[in-house]
């Protein structure tokens, strides 16, 4: 059954936030979730792996917008429209634009609630129709 669903890369550091989030997509059955801690580690996955979307955090910033940089540059294994969703615990009006320029679809302001990255996931990554039925 977790075959038809897609597969997100889940980039953060912070293990409470991490573990939540997977305990979630692991409970709802949302996504097969790939969890990395870091920026290198993510993008060393990402060069030999294949994922739907993407769910990262801005902790490493320079380094995560980097790394948004070189997905949309077409420099990954995956396609490089997949869908991304970014946590930050702050945004400034320079960061929304610069995030709105790597298209990232969703932007979820920590501390947030688990339902918003419950709406996330299904947003970005809905169900194949033949789960559902």
């Amino acid at each position: 059954m977790s075959a038809g669903r897609p597969q997100v890369l889940l980039i953060e550091p912070d293990g409470l936030v991490r573990g939540t989030v997977a305990s979630v997509c692991r409970e709802l059955q949302l996504v097969r979730l790939q969890q990395v801690t870091s920026i290198a580690q993510g993008e060393k996955w990402m060069q030999s792996n294949v994922d739907h979307g993407l769910l990262l955090s801005l902790a490493e910033r320079d380094a995560a917008l980097a790394l948004l940089t070189r997905l949309r540059a077409g420099e990954l294994r995956c396609e490089a429209d997949i869908p991304v969703a970014v946590m930050v615990a702050s945004a400034d009006a320079e960061l929304v634009v610069r995030l709105k320029e790597l298209d990232v679809r969703r932007l979820l302001l920590q501390p947030f609630r688990l339902r918003d990255v419950v709406h996330t996931l299904e947003q970005l990554w809905p169900m194949p129709e033949i789960l559902v039925a």
